[in-house]
């Protein structure tokens, strides 16, 4: 059997701080990637436009979204729905960048209906641009009201 002495002990332990220095700053900085969010129905102003030509009721949606600091991630529109009616495809845009500083975006909606308050559902998908991570599934269904033509 082998015996360890001092030397080799202080060697073992000379390695083991830059590794430790770099990963006791790891969860600080990988808890800054959290995906963009919809902090509430209040994040988003809707107002009822002409449709833009078209045969339909349009909706301009600006949302602010919470983003952390550093990152820019882009957001893709994944589902669109007003009332329970899928509206992806009559949506534009439906991709974005946003960051900490511009975190602001701004999509029409085009549907048959015309209502003053609306069941709005939108679900997205954000990826870091930093880190390639992408996070699915984000969004939700949200109770828009007091909505009024646009000036």
């Amino acid at each position: 059997m082998s015996q360890i002495n001092r030397r080799s002990v202080v060697r073992g332990a000379a390695w083991s701080v830059p590794v430790v220095a770099a990963a006791a700053h790891a969860p600080a900085y990988a808890a800054s990637t959290d995906a963009p969010a919809i902090p509430n129905a209040g994040a988003f102003s809707v107002c009822r436009n002409t449709g833009e030509g078209q045969s339909c009721q349009g909706y301009r949606f600006t949302l602010a979204l919470s983003v952390q600091p550093s990152d820019t991630w882009d957001i893709v529109l994944t589902d669109v729905r007003i009332g329970g009616a899928q509206l992806l495809l009559a949506t534009t845009p439906r991709e974005f960048a946003v960051t900490a500083t511009s975190n602001v975006i701004t999509f029409d909606v085009c549907g048959n209906f015309s209502a003053s308050q609306i069941s709005f559902t939108l679900k997205y998908s954000a990826t870091n641009r930093r880190t390639v991570v992408t996070t699915t599934d984000l969004g939700g269904t949200y109770a828009i009201s007091g909505i009024k033509q646009c000036a």
